[in-house]
Formats: C-alpha cells, sequence, structure tokens
C-alpha cells in the first residue's frame, strides 16, 4: 500500500504577528514586545521641550520737557544771575520758579537782564577806574609825612601803624583808605618806608611814608 506523508508542521513564532483570513491572506496584527532579560534596567531618556522666550518689549521713557529760564539769583549748580540755562519743566514749575531764582525767558525778561547786567558792568568798570585814580595819586604825590616822637638816636617812641598811614592821605588826599588793605614795614625809627595798599583786587597802589620827628 502507497505511504501516506504527513503534513508540514504549521509555522509558530515567525509568523506569530499575522493571521490568516478566510479568503486566505495574511493580515497584520502587531508585534509582540520582546521580553526583558532579567537584571537589566531600560534608561530613560528625558526630552526637554523647547523653552518658549518670550519677546520683551521696553517701554519708551518718557522725555524730560526742557526750557529755557533766566537765573535771578546765583545757584551754586546751575549759574551766576542773568545766566540762561536749560531746565525740565517741572524743576523749574515746583523748585527755581517758587523760590525765586529763576523766572521764565521772555523778551522783556531778557531787555531787563541786559539793562542790569550793563550797569553792573558799568559799575565794575568805575570802580577800577577810581582804584586806579587812587593808585595815580599815591604814586604822584610820593611821600606822606607822620610825626612821631623821637627818643636818642633817632629811635620812636611806640610805632607807625596803618592806622598813621590813613590818617597821613587823607589829609593831602582827602580819600579814607581801608587800614586792613596796608602793608607797612616795621617802623621803629625816623626814615622813609615803602608801603602798599590794595585798592582793588586787580590793583595796588604804592607810595612811600616820610617819617620825621615831631
Amino acid at each position: 500500500p502507497p505511504s501516506v506523508i504527513p503534513p508540514p508542521p504549521h509555522p509558530r513564532s515567525t509568523m506569530s504577528a499575522f493571521s490568516i483570513t478566510s479568503a486566505g491572506l495574511r493580515t497584520f496584527t502587531g508585534l509582540r514586545a520582546a521580553p526583558q532579560r532579567s537584571g537589566t534596567a531600560t534608561k530613560s531618556v528625558a526630552v526637554t521641550a523647547p523653552r518658549r522666550v518670550g519677546l520683551v518689549v521696553e517701554a519708551n521713557k518718557r522725555v524730560k520737557k526742557m526750557q529755557q529760564v533766566v537765573l535771578i539769583k546765583q545757584d551754586n549748580k546751575l549759574g551766576a544771575a542773568g545766566d540762561i540755562v536749560e531746565v525740565s519743566n517741572g524743576f523749574f514749575r515746583n523748585n527755581l520758579e517758587p523760590m525765586g531764582i529763576a523766572k521764565r525767558v521772555t523778551a522783556e525778561l531778557m531787555a531787563e537782564v541786559a539793562a542790569v547786567s550793563a550797569a553792573e558792568v558799568a559799575a565794575a568798570n568805575a570802580e577800577v577806574a577810581g582804584a586806579k585814580a587812587i593808585a595815580t595819586a599815591l604814586a604822584t604825590i610820593g611821600k606822606f609825612v607822620v610825626k612821631a616822637k623821637v627818643g636818642e638816636e633817632g629811635k620812636i617812641f611806640g610805632s607807625v601803624s596803618a592806622q598813621d598811614a590813613v590818617d597821613a592821605i587823607m589829609k593831602q588826599t582827602g580819600k579814607t583808605l581801608d587800614k586792613k588793605a596796608m602793608e607797612i614795614p616795621d617802623i621803629s625809627a625816623v626814615g622813609i618806608y615803602e608801603c602798599t595798599v590794595k585798592l582793588h583786587a586787580d590793583v595796588v597802589g604804592k607810595f612811600k611814608l616820610d617819617v620825621q620827628k615831631a
């Protein structure tokens, strides 16, 4: 009798991800997770989400409104009286104007400031001119006589002071000078001595004292 050949064994592990449909076609049913070996640890990778960068918008700062003002009084930080300076509106309104330090620039005010400035310049020039005139008079006269009591060998009793020089100049010129502005040497005997007097910041007068026996 003919021998019977058994059918081939059905594949198992290789076809586990497929199933046979009634039409004879294989369909995908899914993969089976591979078994993990004991004693091995799985590494987890942390994925950081991209950081969202915000847009920083900086608001525009307020621009200070400025104005020109005229200083009525001297200010150590701003300047001298009559100077035109630029300050903020708020600083002028809250400080300078209430304190009477400055006024707004106007045509009328500028004319007033110019007039005051011209008067001050004229007065300063007149003061310098007066000091120079006195210096010229002192130099022209040259010597001013001071009388003093004299002892033996021409030594005077006491000393000749700045007030003595002021009195001597007053007698001959009619001008009274400041004794504190006088510079005279130590005088202890009769003779002629060189002296100076500061008549102005820029003017120095020179004269001579002729100390004689009274």
